[in-house]
């Protein structure tokens, strides 16, 4: 599994909505502080805002803002949001269809991937965005 682009610039996002004093924050000033040009991040903030992590205010006081408190927001909510589901191998996908095996859960990478897989979803489920308040 590979994070992209958008899923990192995604968490760079969301931090500096959680450290910026007054929200809402413009979408100019997340892309300065997040290192990205304001077209990428306002496709990504649309994004989290249709996931219901960030919320949008137009206007020209207008900007965004955290819809869920640091400590409730994971890594793996913000890449899943982005990325779609936690992936370590396509075999791990509920419509990949094994050519090597009728039965994928008997097959011991598909087993082996899958204990993998679950290990880093826990792991980047645990890992809040509280984590990082103090960095």
């Amino acid at each position: 599994m590979r994070i992209t682009h958008e899923a990192d610039y995604a968490i760079r996002l969301v931090y500096a909505l959680m450290t910026d004093p007054l929200p809402p924050v413009p979408a100019s000033r997340l892309s300065e502080q997040a290192g990205l040009t304001i077209r990428f991040a306002l496709k990504i903030l649309r994004k989290l805002s249709q996931a219901g992590i960030v919320t949008a205010q137009k206007g020209a006081t207008g900007g965004y803002a955290l819809a869920v408190a640091p400590e409730e927001l994971t890594l793996g909510h913000v890449i899943e949001c982005i990325d779609g589901p936690i992936r370590l191998n396509h075999c791990l996908a509920d419509d990949y269809i094994c050519s090597r095996v009728t039965d994928k859960s008997g097959c011991r990478f598909h087993q082996v991937f899958d204990q993998l897989n679950a290990k880093l979803k826990q792991e980047l489920y645990r890992i809040d965005f509280s984590n990082f308040q103090n960095d």
